[in-house]
């Protein structure tokens, strides 16, 4: 493991400046959404939303995303990927100033719309695609979204103090940390701005038409529709149940804001720990073999949470689902950039951008039904059976490159 790291860093080394650039924005950036991130579906309910209520807040930003993801990545394909980029994170501090400022759950609603612009417009991995090469794919994927994820490790923990000194697992509680946030994205984006240069790639022609773009994807790509469904069916299960996560932890198990930090932090060494040789892994092994062998550890830890009888097993289920964020990271991804001829990434990710949000529109929605009628158990165990049944079967089909 300490021999395929220290490959994976001589990696990093070799890659242009503008990624390694954009790699090191990415770890401090990491950093402070780690504060927000374990606590925002929480600040919503402290809002005063309902389970369905909160469902509702999380479908707004997916309507955002069906609505810019294929002219967004259209733009990314034909024109300065820099100024989009910048665009995008300017847009982010408008997100995390209106959620400092928020004071009932429905101002969060426009703020999520934001944010799934900015998400969009400000995203740093079509960068990443036209930066990396193929063989380096999933080792610099390993450094970037583990190894420099090392800071973070203390992030769980300052946000918990920052909470228990403002009052405690309340609105007025967490809300400092969202003032944090905004400070840290306006110097990030003076780094970024005064750093980052125009991001070589591919030239394209620019006498075809938006539609004919688009069919250059499907012409070109490898078994696209296949992976379309696959996004899809992934998006789905996630954006059903990620919103309600850190409330049944907290609401269901009685975790307070340590007990969170704990899980956040131990997943986040998983990462770290593992993310590098992973990656490594993936690149001379191949990208799914690393699949099939992560996911059950993720439906493990599920099943582990939904059970939990202490703290004890909490910790537990936040350390095998760290496996499965190194597996989206350092392998879903670089399958999935690989399909298409990088010179056409930008519309690639729009057009699996699109069908994501399409189906996450309903799925938090649903998600809070489910809670409120079945329980809240049943919810969390519902992405096991659709990985058994539906995501694992649907990627046996699909040809890796090379493979």
């Amino acid at each position: 493991m300490a021999e395929a790291t220290i490959q994976s860093f001589r990696t990093w080394t070799r890659q242009s400046r503008n990624w390694r650039i954009i790699s090191a924005r990415s770890m401090m950036n990491r950093f402070f959404q780690r504060l927000t991130l374990p606590y925002d579906s929480i600040y919503v309910r402290a809002l005063g939303a309902d389970p369905i209520e909160l469902g509702v807040v999380n479908s707004f930003s997916h309507v955002m995303g069906a609505f810019i993801s294929v002219p967004v990545g259209w733009l990314q394909d034909r024109y300065s990927l820099r100024k989009i980029f910048l665009t995008g994170v300017v847009l982010s501090l408008v997100v995390s100033l209106m959620h400092a400022t928020a004071t009932n759950w429905v101002i969060i609603i426009p703020a999520m719309f934001l944010s799934a612009l900015a998400m969009r417009v400000g995203s740093c991995l079509t960068i990443c695609d036209v930066s990396l090469k193929s063989k380096d794919r999933a080792s610099c994927k390993g450094i970037c979204d583990g190894v420099f994820a090392a800071p973070s490790l203390v992030a769980p923990t300052l946000a918990a103090l920052v909470i228990t000194h403002f009052g405690g697992m309340r609105a007025d509680g967490i809300r400092p940390l969202y003032w944090i946030q905004l400070a840290a994205d306006l110097a990030l984006f003076l780094f970024l701005a005064t750093r980052l240069t125009e991001i070589d790639r591919p030239e394209l022609q620019r006498n075809t038409s938006f539609l004919e773009d688009y069919r250059e994807v499907f012409r070109r790509g490898t078994t696209p529709k296949r992976w379309i469904v696959f996004s899809a069916v992934s998006s789905f299960s996630a954006a059903m149940v990620a919103p309600f996560s850190q409330p049944f932890t907290h609401e269901i198990k009685g975790a307070d804001q340590f007990v969170l930090s704990g899980m956040i932090t131990t997943s986040l060494a998983v990462q770290i720990l593992f993310s590098a040789y992973l990656g490594n892994l993936a690149d001379r092994t191949g990208r799914k073999r690393v699949i099939y062998v992560v996911e059950p550890l993720y439906w493990t830890s599920i099943l582990i949470l939904v059970s939990a009888p202490s703290t004890e097993f909490l910790i537990v289920s936040a350390i095998l689902s760290g496996f499965r964020i190194i597996a989206e990271y350092v392998c879903v991804t670089p399958l999935m950039v690989e399909l298409v001829p990088i010179e056409c990434i930008g519309r690639w990710r729009g057009i699996l951008g699109l069908f994501q949000a399409l189906v996450s529109i309903p799925a938090p929605i649903i998600g809070g039904i489910i809670w409120e009628i079945l329980g809240p158990s049943f919810l969390l165990l519902l992405p096991i059976l659709i990985g058994i049944f539906v995501r694992i079967p649907i990627l046996t089909t699909i040809r890796e490159k090379g493979r």
